[in-house]
């Protein structure tokens, strides 16, 4: 029996991704810190659809947790085929307000630790066919944002990684995807009291929306995945616009209200 992987999948886009690789008959581990969350989305998941679901309660920024991990799935004789970097997380606000640590922490979850996730389950993947990385990337990947420094920084960095990544890999068959998703439906905006723009409904994406766009996707073994037409455009005019010009633009929408704040936005 071979699984898909999620870290990350307790809520939001994980747990959608989750749902939706279980639609399509995976089965799966779930990979994140709560155990009450992750026991009750695997609940869920067993009794909806009708596949086995493991789970490891696990901070993946404590030192070894992806080794850790790694060694759960030998222990166990878990095959994994999909690996799904979905973990993540950023800092909202001027980055001298927040702490230093609290700055390395996104660089290191959202791009040291996926990269460890990567280099660690190669040799469980190329061992099975049809197997495939997911790697979390963001609009922001393709745009710097002030206020939201790191978390874009480090975004770029994964979707760099996995375009090179992709095709180291094709020798080994293993297909490499970076999902680039915009603003999905949270209640964070409002409380933090950004600009309407982003807080308005209809500039964002269901979290469901974005993980059946990214499975689909997915299995067609696209390179990067963009969901929805608006946010394609933006990427699209961010190759051409003066990144001076969307720079001094995005930082209109995300000047901050509070002080700076950490917020999920896996």
């Amino acid at each position: 029996m071979a699984y898909t992987l999620i870290t990350g999948a307790s809520r939001g886009i994980g747990e959608a991704l989750a749902t939706r690789c279980a639609l399509e008959g995976h089965h799966l581990i779930l990979v994140a810190r709560s155990q009450e969350r992750l026991d009750a989305v695997a609940r869920k998941l067993r009794q909806t659809h009708e596949v086995t679901v493991q789970v490891v309660a696990l901070d993946l920024l404590q030192p070894q947790a992806a080794k850790h991990l790694l060694q759960v799935c030998k222990e166990n004789h878990w095959k994994v085929r999909v690996l799904i970097n979905n973990a993540g997380f950023g800092l909202w606000g001027a980055h001298s307000d927040a702490t230093l640590e609290s700055q390395m922490d996104v660089m290191r979850l959202n791009a040291e630790v996926l990269v460890q996730m990567c280099h660690l389950f190669i040799p469980l993947l190329q061992k099975e066919q049809g197997a495939h990385i997911l790697n979390m990337g963001s609009i922001s990947s393709y745009q710097p944002v002030p206020y939201f420094s790191m978390y874009s920084a480090s975004k770029s960095f994964v979707l760099s990684y996995s375009r090179s990544l992709r095709v180291e890999l094709q020798p080994l068959s293993i297909g490499v995807s970076c999902l680039c998703p915009g603003f999905t439906q949270s209640s964070f905006f409002e409380k933090a009291g950004t600009a309407p723009l982003i807080s308005s409904s209809k500039f964002q994406m269901k979290a469901e929306a974005v993980a059946d766009k990214a499975v689909r996707d997915m299995l067609k073994n696209q390179a990067v995945i963009v969901p929805g037409l608006v946010f394609k455009l933006c990427t699209y005019l961010s190759r051409y616009l003066p990144v001076s010009l969307t720079t001094y633009v995005l930082s209109r929408f995300f000047r901050p209200t509070v002080p700076a704040v950490k917020v999920e936005l896996v």
